[in-house]
């Protein structure tokens, strides 16, 4: 795998089907991201941020052109890459304890114990200032909070 190419996004364009007919979301996107690189997608609304962000995640495939991580095709998506939703996207019936802990059973159970699992789900917790918030429910907490725990369910799964 090539270090410098990390994520990259090749000629990808995005078509969706719509009531009015074909919408080109996207059309000839390239992007290289390497390892380690922080990087930001600044846009007006409905330019194809989210969508871009999607197809990153595998979350939907492109129309055409290619999607690579880590030297592989993105056939949709993979523990290896995380999504921080805008809404976070948490469980309400679960505390947040439980909504990490759902992440890194999916990612884990079959080579780690459940203590090193239950490990595992504080740590991250504590990781984003949550420790003292585990067995509270989303209703319950403020919404920076709850981003935090989106944050924390993403790290959780230990994502290249």
């Amino acid at each position: 795998m090539d270090k410098d190419k990390f994520v990259q996004v090749e000629q990808v364009g995005m078509t969706f089907d719509t009531k009015q007919g074909k919408f080109v979301a996207l059309r000839d996107i390239n992007l290289t991201i390497t390892q380690g690189e922080f990087i930001s997608l600044i846009g007006h609304s409905g330019c194809g941020k989210s969508t871009l962000l999607n197809l990153i995640a595998g979350l939907t495939l492109p129309s055409s052109g290619a999607m690579i991580c880590a030297g592989r095709e993105i056939p949709g998506p993979g523990p290896e890459r995380a999504v921080v939703f805008q809404n976070h996207s948490l469980l309400p019936w679960l505390t947040c304890f439980e909504n990490v802990h759902l992440a890194v059973e999916r990612v884990f159970s079959a080579a780690e114990s459940k203590a090193r699992l239950k490990e595992r789900t504080i740590q991250v917790l504590e990781l984003v200032g949550l420790a003292h918030a585990l067995h509270k429910y989303p209703g319950e907490i403020s919404g920076g909070m709850k981003q935090r725990v989106g944050i924390a369910r993403a790290l959780a799964m230990a994502p290249k």
